[in-house]
């Protein structure tokens, strides 16, 4: 099974591959676009609950101040300023765990992960609600533009009107490359998705890394229709950890990730 690899929305995933799946962490999605997306059966917390979950993280987030390093890397010290919001997020949490699974640790850390992974489908799914709003902005320019009789073709006119492009996407609007918490995607995909599971990424800042590691790539058949660079390492090795975390022993779990990117 093909899944794609950091991305949770088909708007983000740069080069389509035939058969490949978007992963959806347990949050009810319109069903749109061409690309199938593929829930895994056994996730611990129900869509709606789930929802709940994240808007009250997004919140916590939001007032943390940054929402990607909120995601990425949750501070302890958190929960001392912010200590009843987060009380109530880690109740809600334990209260997942069923009273009859034998190990809760793992029940815990499946709970968190998929949580996580929803976290990172509501950033993407942020991104793009802002990346839509710039552009409008754009289009309202450069109509704007036309009313007041500005010329592309007049010097002082381009001016004007690219100081309008400037005002109309000023930084925090969305658009461009949206930066993908990759590293939090992985870990959470090694914990939740089957073992016949082949991950297909363009992401660039992942495949640098990986790169930098000097972890091998090699050309595969069989698993696109024509002959694929790929790789195949341990989760903790592709998250540059200098070993297996002992409280997180899935990510022993080894991937096989096929390769749709530029040259990095």
């Amino acid at each position: 099974m093909l899944i794609y690899f950091p991305q949770m929305h088909e708007e983000l995933v740069g080069e389509k591959v035939e058969g490949a799946l978007i992963f959806d962490p347990g949050i009810d999605r319109e069903a749109n676009g061409d690309v199938l997306v593929y829930r895994p059966e056994n996730l611990p917390v129900e869509p709606q609950t789930c929802r709940r979950m994240v808007d009250d993280f997004i919140s916590y987030g939001e007032s943390l101040g940054d929402m990607l390093k909120f995601i990425a890397n949750p501070q302890p010290s958190d929960r001392d300023q912010f200590g009843e919001r987060t009380s109530a997020i880690q109740n809600e949490l334990n209260s997942r765990i069923s009273p009859e699974v034998e190990d809760k640790s793992d029940e815990e850390a499946r709970i968190q992960n998929q949580v996580v992974l929803a976290l990172c489908y509501a950033y993407e799914e942020k991104n793009l609600e802002l990346g839509s709003l710039e552009q409008k902005l754009s289009e309202k320019w450069a109509g704007f533009g036309e009313s007041l009789g500005l010329d592309v073709d007049n010097e002082d006119d381009r001016k004007a009107m690219a100081l309008g492009g400037l005002m109309a996407n000023l930084p925090g609007l969305g658009g461009g490359d949206v930066q993908l918490p990759w590293k939090k995607v992985l870990e959470g995909f090694a914990l939740l998705l089957p073992e016949n599971s082949v991950l297909v990424t363009g992401d660039v800042d992942a495949v640098s890394l990986w790169k930098d590691l000097d972890i091998e790539f090699y050309e595969k058949e069989g698993l696109l229709e024509e002959k694929a660079l790929v790789l195949r390492e341990k989760a903790w090795k592709l998250l540059d950890l200098s070993g297996l975390p002992e409280d997180k022993p899935w990510l022993a779990r080894e991937f096989t990730v096929v390769l749709k990117v530029k040259e990095v």
